[in-house]
């Protein structure tokens, strides 16, 4: 996790750029653009899109694919590919998710409720954090 704040401070460090200059850039403050690097709050969607404006295309992609990998709860990134793709192509490449491996007597009808479920889930950030709660614990062996 945090991927981003490093390759952030990576950008900056190699363009020979100051956290003032990237917060001048961005219409934001020095202060928020130092919370980014240090991992206490996360770049919103529209000064990403903002940043990512500014950028050489063959960094942008990295830089998005690993900003999105941030957002994934610690244990649930087996669920979700993405791949940065080269200069030649400035998207995410779309790939195949396998199904997960649900029991064989599990009903069709619940398989489809769970992968509903957990695609809303992703979306909401108190459910992810939730998520990643439940996660720990019963990797620690707790029981519930």
């Amino acid at each position: 996790m945090h991927e981003f704040r490093t390759l952030l401070a990576n950008f900056l460090r190699q363009n020979h750029w100051t956290q003032q200059h990237l917060a001048g850039l961005l219409d934001a403050d020095q202060a928020t653009v130092s919370r980014w690097l240090s991992g206490r709050v996360q770049m919103g969607g529209d000064t990403l899109a903002k940043l990512l404006s500014l950028v050489p295309d063959e960094q942008k992609s990295v830089l998005l694919e690993t900003y999105l990998r941030d957002q994934i709860p610690e244990g649930c990134d087996y669920l979700v590919k993405l791949s940065a793709v080269g200069v030649e192509n400035s998207r995410l490449k779309p790939q195949t998710i396998p199904e997960p491996d649900f029991p064989k007597a599990m009903e069709p009808q619940l398989k489809r409720r769970l992968v509903f479920f957990a695609h809303l889930a992703m979306g909401s950030p108190d459910v992810r954090k939730l998520i990643d709660v439940v996660y720990k614990l019963v990797s620690r062996g707790k029981s519930l």
